[in-house]
């Protein structure tokens, strides 16, 4: 299992527009003392203009207004209510890149005017003592708050978008800075886990990960989003666990043993169930908790009709790795018996049947496997190696000859064959829209062109959908990618044949 990107890029969030005004229950003052009239008059001047220059200078006399001698005006409630709403249109004024610094004097400020004024705490310092003095208006600040939230946390997606990693955390710092109560509070920590895990900082990107899930919520209608960056987080803890040594290592692996487990209980039919049940029982390997390992797989073996196929599959693959081959036959029988068409669990099986020495089992597994995969080396190879395990177990002369004459026809079929063809994924949309991505390998000495017609399988066999993929001039010895998409009624697998 590698590291994943938990996205290739991230969204831009819509503007909160701002009050002017308190709302709701909430029942702040922002007109007395005359200080505060005054301020917000400015502020309804600043909103009619439409040139910059007099929009600014109107945010400035707003906060003279309010900041010289502000010991005269006894309602501090109010008073940093509308310095709040300075800071909202001083910042949407500003465009699309926003800056978050500036000196005191840039806003009008006349104390200090050369220091620097720093946005996320200038607003959570004024939104803040509202919220201590009139705790019915936190609804009301939180919407200056989320004002300024979305444009920050929008400049640090567009940061991460242009692979600008350093900026986009520290704005998305800048946001949970100014509204650590936004709705939307678990975006920027995916932000702070995506541009982390792209500048390597593992543990950083887990950390984030962890509080943007625990910002998403507990409602039947996010289970899927949760799912996700759970699946996420799942394997970056793992990929951080493996960097580490004794204790720490166990700990970690067995927490990315939990949030697979946990994965596939909050989404059993999503696109990572499978995975997740089958990187549970990995992972806990890897943490060296064999008695859990032995449990999982005890049931998968003991009551398989419980689990899907793929579920069997993977579970093979990992009990095969572990030479625990017996076992890894059982599930792929059982598995195959659900889907008889699946490729790599026909291509696994037989290997394992291989390893087993059990050439009979083998063989009708490789028929089907030249069926589905003609024009692969590895597949005729296969049909090779049971010749060669039946010579090994023959007695009679005549049959161990027969055996090896087999063999290496088999073999030296499969180093003519003038090219490969390699499906790499194979997934199936809810819509029934399969996608199937591979490569041809040119394997003779001369480019060449080639027409492979795709059949999509149902559970019985049937075909019940079909596309082709035309890959042309593929150099010698090289290897050109495709992806095709066909239309099909319920496919459990694929076959195709050259044209």
């Amino acid at each position: 299992m590698t590291g994943i990107r938990i996205a290739t890029s991230l969204w831009a969030l819509g503007l909160v527009a701002s009050p002017l005004l308190a709302q709701g229950a909430c029942e702040l003052e922002t007109r007395k003392p005359y200080q505060l009239a005054s301020a917000v008059l400015y502020l309804q001047k600043h909103d009619a203009q439409v040139d910059e220059s007099e929009r600014a200078k109107r945010l400035k006399e707003a906060v003279k207004v309010l900041t010289d001698r502000p010991e005269r005006i006894k309602n501090e409630a109010g008073r940093n209510f509308l310095l709040g709403g300075v800071y909202v249109r001083w910042f949407q004024d500003q465009g699309a890149r926003p800056k978050v610094r500036a000196t005191r004097g840039d806003l009008g400020f006349s104390e200090n005017a050369e220091g620097e004024f720093f946005l996320p705490t200038a607003v959570d310092e004024a939104m803040s003592i509202v919220e201590r003095e009139m705790p019915a208006c936190a609804d009301s600040t939180l919407r200056y708050r989320n004002a300024i939230f979305a444009k920050v946390l929008n400049t640090a997606i567009a940061y991460y978008n242009a692979k600008q990693y350093d900026p986009a955390i520290e704005y998305a710092r800048y946001a949970l800075q100014v509204s650590p109560r936004s709705a939307q509070v678990g975006n920027a920590y995916q932000v702070l886990a995506n541009a982390s895990q792209s500048k390597g900082d593992l543990a950083g990107a887990v950390a984030s990960l962890e509080k943007a899930i625990a910002g998403m919520g507990t409602d039947a209608a996010g289970a899927p989003a949760r799912a996700a960056a759970m699946f996420n987080l799942a394997v970056l803890t793992r990929d951080l666990g493996v960097t580490k040594e004794g204790a720490e290592r166990s700990a970690l692996l067995r927490r990315s043993a939990e949030l697979f487990k946990g994965v596939a209980e909050l989404a059993p039919d999503g696109p990572n169930a499978a995975t997740s049940r089958a990187a549970y029982a990995r992972t806990l390997q890897e943490a060296g908790d064999s008695v859990a390992v032995a449990n999982v797989y005890a049931d998968m073996i003991a009551n398989p009709a419980k689990y899907t196929a793929l579920q069997l599959f993977e579970a093979g693959v990992v009990l095969a790795n572990g030479k625990k081959l017996e076992d890894a036959a059982t599930l792929y029988e059982a598995g195959l018996a659900m889907n008889p068409h699946y490729r790599d669990a026909l291509f696994n099986a037989a290997n394992v049947y291989f390893g087993l020495r059990l050439p009979e089992k083998m063989a009708p597994l490789v028929d089907r496997l030249r069926a589905i995969d003609p024009m692969n080396p590895d597949v005729v190879k296969l049909a090779g190696a049971v010749w060669q395990e039946r010579g090994r177990q023959a007695t009679d002369a005549k049959a161990k000859k027969t055996a090896q004459d087999s063999t290496i026809t088999y073999i030296e079929r499969a180093g003519k064959l003038p090219a490969r063809v390699q499906v790499n994924q194979f997934t199936v949309g809810r819509d029934g829209k399969a996608t199937i991505t591979g490569s041809m390998e040119n394997l003779g000495a001369a480019a060449a062109s080639y027409t492979v017609l795709f059949e999509l399988v149902d559970k019985t066999g049937a075909g019940v959908g079909s596309g082709t993929a035309v890959i042309e001039a593929v150099p010698p010895k090289a290897s050109k990618d495709f992806t095709l998409q066909i239309a099909g009624a319920s496919p459990v697998g694929w076959r195709y044949t050259m044209r």
